[in-house]
């Protein structure tokens, strides 16, 4: 006999635990439940059946059972849902956290390769005036140098004018 139909059969009637000869009671006991096992019979057919306690169900045992087990299995399945929507929650937090950080630092980034830029560009101009300048300086040395020969020119024919008055 399988654990479900164990579960499905009435208790001994009473009276037969009162006989204390084996086949007496095997006998009593066979007359006592042969009406009781056909009205269980009727009764299950009808789907009612007994549970361990010998109270009437609508469902039978075996699926009272698994229908016990299954909504067990479907709060346990929602407790780890609701662990796992937990844990994606933290998870969006930081990712969301990153993001903003990455940003911050994007930005920075992005402001450091503006002003390195734009000291380039101060150092290239500065450059191109001090080039300027250079080329003014030198086109005043080169005037100065002209200048200067042309003044040593007069002074050598000062000179010379001085040389030949004083001679003469």
């Amino acid at each position: 006999m399988g654990p479900d139909q164990h579960l499905s059969r009435p208790r001994p009637h009473p009276i037969t635990s009162l006989v204390k000869a084996p086949f007496h009671r095997m006998m009593l006991s066979h007359l006592l439940e042969g009406p009781f096992a056909m009205a269980q019979d009727l009764i299950e057919e009808g789907g009612i059946f007994f549970d361990e306690l010998s109270k009437l169900r609508a469902l039978e045992p075996d699926v009272s059972q698994k229908t016990s087990e299954l909504k067990d299995d479907c709060r346990e399945f929602v407790d780890k849902i609701g662990q796992f929507q937990e844990k994606v929650g933290c998870l969006i937090e930081l990712v969301d956290q990153l993001s903003k950080e990455t940003e911050t630092e994007k930005f920075k980034a992005i402001g450091a390769r503006n002003l390195l830029k734009l000291v380039a560009k101060q150092r290239e101009t500065l450059q191109q005036q001090l080039q300027a300048l250079i080329a003014e300086k030198k086109t005043q040395l080169e005037r100065y140098r002209i200048e200067c020969d042309a003044l040593s020119k007069v002074e050598s024919e000062q000179n010379e004018f001085i040389n030949q008055f004083i001679l003469h």
